[in-house]
């Protein structure tokens, strides 16, 4: 590996902004150059929270020569036209999920960075973590035979976060969870949850669903095609201390036909409470795999095979076991050094962001829709790598 770091930019100091610093701080393959975020308040909180020398406009952030790479964790709906700012300002873009809320948005950034030399990609990145590597190795080692159909749930209505009616349990694990230093945010700082809840593109489906798609992606490869039925329940919902109208579907269930012949069962949705469906599931030809949130980088991969009804946690052998969003960062800086793809690549995030839209447009046309996008299947990574290091 290179030794001189990627010098990279942040635009956006939310909430998510904090493990993305956290990670930039630990990897030596990049380095934390500058922050901006339109607001100047909530860059200067988390500068002075992660001792972050250099706050800039996010004007002077696109002009910065030394930065090569601008992670955008700005808004959902703004994704797209972000990006393109940041291509034609003649930087890399990684951007925070999902890549664009729209295809056309997605395939044109793309095609833009193409044309300039750039490289674009971005999150989810959890593909990388232990789990699942350990259950692409499953795979492609053979343990469950040959993949023929899968399933991915999410179910994710909540109950209202009113501390004053939890538990004293509910209470303490609501309060660790918001005294973590990536949850903090500046005085004044209001979720796009919150304002933006109920338009298309900030759904579950868009905003969650591509854990799900990423990491089938990376365990079976590119889809081909989707049959889509949507729905939603509620007009309006609860978002922090804000009554949200609901304006797009929040209830997206349907077939997804991966290139490979495999059909996986998909459903997200903002109308359900959760219970202990799992979800993944990759079905094969001689087992079948069970694996964890993939909202997450850790967690048990459990193996059935033929003989037996029971589910065998599998073992560990990858170094990701904690939460290290932005690593996709870190591997597209070396795979621009030593002129490699990186994983978490633009044509991904497009045909993530293909999928989901051809979902919506089947239920709306009554139609299976044909994807026109496809991807590689990323790459595996090495059993023996080391914890926040990237392959050459």
């Amino acid at each position: 590996m290179a030794t001189e770091p990627t010098k990279i930019g942040i635009l956006g100091c939310g909430v998510i902004s904090g493990i993305y610093i956290e990670t930039a701080q630990k990897v030596d393959a990049i380095e934390l150059a500058a922050i901006a975020d339109v607001n100047p308040e909530a860059a200067r909180f988390r500068a002075e929270q992660y001792g972050i020398e250099r706050v800039l406009t996010p004007e002077e952030l696109l002009a910065d020569p030394e930065i090569e790479i601008i992670i955008s964790l700005t808004p959902n709906r703004l994704h797209g036209q972000i990006g393109k700012q940041i291509i034609e300002a003649g930087k890399n873009l990684y951007s925070e999920k999902p890549f664009a809320v729209y295809r056309e948005e997605a395939l044109e950034n793309v095609a833009l960075a193409e044309a300039k030399g750039l490289r674009t990609g971005g999150a989810p990145d959890t593909f990388f973590g232990a789990a699942w590597q350990t259950a692409r190795k499953a795979i492609d080692d053979g343990l469950i035979g040959e993949p023929y159909a899968a399933f991915s749930y999410l179910a994710g209505r909540r109950a209202p976060m009113n501390p004053a009616n939890m538990t004293d349990e509910q209470r303490a694990r609501y309060q660790a969870m918001m005294s973590r230093p990536t949850r903090q945010t500046a005085p004044g700082h209001v979720s796009f949850f919150a304002t933006d809840g109920g338009k298309y593109g900030v759904s579950n489906t868009f905003d969650m669903g591509g854990y799900y798609l990423a990491n089938l992606i990376n365990l079976l490869g590119p889809a081909k095609s989707v049959m889509g039925m949507t729905n939603k329940m509620f007009d309006e919902v609860v978002r922090m201390d804000r009554v949200v109208k609901i304006e797009s579907p929040t209830h997206v269930t349907g077939i997804i036909q991966f290139q490979s012949g495999v059909l996986c069962q998909w459903l997200t949705t903002s109308d359900v409470y959760s219970t202990e469906m799992p979800h993944i599931e990759i079905y094969g030809t001689e087992g079948t795999l069970r694996c964890p949130d993939p909202n997450y980088f850790p967690g048990p991969v459990y193996l059935r095979k033929p003989e037996s009804q029971e589910l065998i946690e599998l073992e560990n052998k990858h170094a990701i076991v904690q939460d290290t969003r932005g690593i996709g960062v870190a591997d597209m800086a070396v795979g621009i050094k030593n002129g490699r793809p990186h994983r978490a690549n633009g044509r991904m995030t497009s045909h993530v962001v293909d999928i989901m839209n051809a979902l919506h447009e089947s239920s709306d046309q009554g139609k299976r829709i044909d994807l026109v996008t496809t991807c590689d299947q990323p790459k595996a990574l090495p059993v023996d790598l080391p914890n926040w290091t990237i392959d050459d």
